[in-house]
């Protein structure tokens, strides 16, 4: 129960924060800045392939990544998507998210309301 046409990843690296209802606004920042990390490591390799920050619905709402594009099912992509997520946060300064997620003066807790509200 998503946004039609997405295939879901939920990074294992992120499992136990994704159900987490309290820090949503934190989630969809977190989560956006990844979807630029990783849409620029990917543009290469899969030119087709887009990620994007939805919905997904199952005992909750709660933000996820959605690949849409060809082959988009394929078990390469959310293999190679958990690898680069492990690796963004591994290696990454947490400057780099924060510089990100407190530039353009952006209200991540109205982005996540507007994502995941009714």
């Amino acid at each position: 129960m998503s946004e039609i046409g997405y295939t879901i990843v939920e990074p294992r690296s992120l499992e136990e924060w994704l159900g987490n209802a309290k820090n949503r606004a934190m989630l969809v920042a977190l989560l956006t800045w990844l979807q630029h990390q990783l849409s620029d490591a990917l543009k290469d390799d899969f030119p087709a392939l887009k990620i994007k920050v939805i919905k997904v619905e199952y005992l909750g709402s709660y933000p996820a990544f959605g690949l849409k594009g060809d082959d988009d099912a394929r078990s390469d992509h959310i293999e190679r998507i958990n690898g680069l997520v492990e690796h963004i946060l591994s290696d990454s300064p947490i400057t780099d998210f924060l510089n990100f997620a407190m530039n353009d003066n952006i209200d991540w807790a109205a982005e996540a309301q507007t994502l995941l509200g009714p």
